[in-house]
């Protein structure tokens, strides 16, 4: 009998799995394993005794609500409450935008891809970006097309975002996807100057942006946080998607879109199709714990705790590696950025990771053409204590010093 030959849709033959995911098995025997991949938040990062009171509080007054069928929009006094931090804190317009709560800020991305793209058009990225995003557009026949992007100012090239969108073809370019502050997997953000410039040339041509900030509140340094592109936008181009994932917690899988309400009703439709409405509980328990408690002050703990992570591994990188590799000092966020110096095989560094138990992300799986980065890996730095950030960063130097390139 011949093996059954399943009819998959071309949409979902070109989609990779997610590298995270398949390290995760490959590591689970390994108890010396450290893992300096995952965008995790720390476990110490959770509100967990404040969570468990404010859980029996919204059973008492919440619990035939949370556990019905519920709104596509999400609850009303979420929506008005992120709403109102918005506006306070980012200077969003909330008046001619409406807010989606999502199931993640990776369902968020999905909705905007399925009701922008088609079998054949193009979203302009960032030459490395998350691969979540990249797997999305893919998803409906899609193309992610890298710009270049300078490490250093945290800025896509603005002559050749120009060049590209005055091109013949440019009308197939749906969307420009940015991480704008602290970006995935650099951790540098764009300057406002470079905003503006990025804005106003996506305004010029008519195509929207997506602007992805699940980093942006976990600023370490003492500049000042830099205004969103959607603060600049008086056209209705900026898509902004916020998570709670980074600042609460992944299992909460809530996040949410600020569109322009023309965008912001077929994200509705399309929310509606794809599973109706986000977890009702988690819902109910991210708007008590904004109204019971300071989320500022809990915003600060978690800068703090990650701050001293972040200083640690710069630490450790400048005491043991900066022989064979180069990295961007983030100003927030969850990662590092590190390029091996052009001595060093990084085919035969990344076997000797592998030998030392330690785990990174190359950058080819982070670029959105999936090559042409094989000197560059991301670490992150929120997950892992700091005797695992220091141990790891050891191992990764000797990885190096035994991968050089014989003359």
């Amino acid at each position: 009998m011949s093996e059954l030959r399943y009819p998959f849709a071309s949409r979902v033959s070109n989609l990779i799995p997610s590298p995270l995911r398949e390290q995760a098995k490959h590591v689970q025997t390994a108890d010396d394993y450290i893992k300096l991949t995952y965008g995790y938040p720390s476990n110490q990062a959770f509100p967990i005794e404040k969570l468990a009171k404010l859980s029996d509080k919204i059973y008492r007054q919440h619990a035939v609500e949370f556990m019905q069928y519920g709104e596509t929009e999400g609850i009303p006094k979420l929506r008005e409450q992120l709403k109102s931090r918005l506006h306070q804190y980012q200077n969003l317009d909330v008046v001619s935008n409406d807010i989606l709560i999502t199931s993640g800020s990776t369902q968020g991305m999905d909705l905007v891809f399925k009701i922008f793209v088609n079998e054949g058009d193009t979203v302009l990225t960032e030459e490395q970006t998350f691969i979540g995003a990249v797997n999305a557009i893919k998803s409906y026949g899609g193309h992610a097309q890298g710009l270049p992007f300078d490490m250093t100012s945290g800025c896509i090239d603005t002559e050749a975002l120009e060049a590209t969108l005055s091109a013949d073809t440019a009308h197939r370019i749906k969307l420009l996807y940015l991480i704008p502050t602290f970006q995935n997997p650099i951790g540098t953000s764009m300057s406002l100057e470079k905003r503006q410039e990025v804005y106003d040339i996506c305004q010029k041509h008519q195509v929207m942006i997506y602007e992805d900030d699940p980093y942006g509140d976990l600023l370490y340094s003492d500049i000042e946080s830099i205004p969103k592109i959607k603060s600049l936008d008086t056209t209705g181009i900026v898509i902004y998607a916020g998570s709670f994932s980074k600042i609460l917690a992944p299992g909460s899988r809530l996040g949410y879109l600020l569109a322009p309400k023309k965008v912001f009703d077929k994200l509705v439709l399309v929310k509606q199709v794809a599973d109706s409405f986000a977890n009702l509980y988690w819902q109910y328990l991210a708007s008590q714990l904004i109204d019971d408690y300071d989320f500022n002050e809990h915003i600060a703990y978690l800068r703090q705790l990650y701050k001293v992570k972040a200083d640690a591994m710069v630490g450790a990188l400048r005491k043991y590696a900066t022989k064979d590799m180069t990295f961007v000092v983030p100003d927030g966020g969850y990662f590092i950025s590190v390029k091996l110096n052009d001595d060093i095989d990084s085919n035969a560094f990344y076997d000797a990771l592998d030998q030392r138990h330690v785990g990174v992300i190359p950058g080819n799986v982070m670029s959105a053409a999936g090559q042409g980065y094989e000197r560059y890996f991301r670490l992150n730095f929120t997950l892992p204590s700091v005797e695992e950030i220091e141990t790891g960063i050891q191992r990764i130097a000797q990885a190096a010093a035994v991968s050089k390139v014989k003359q």
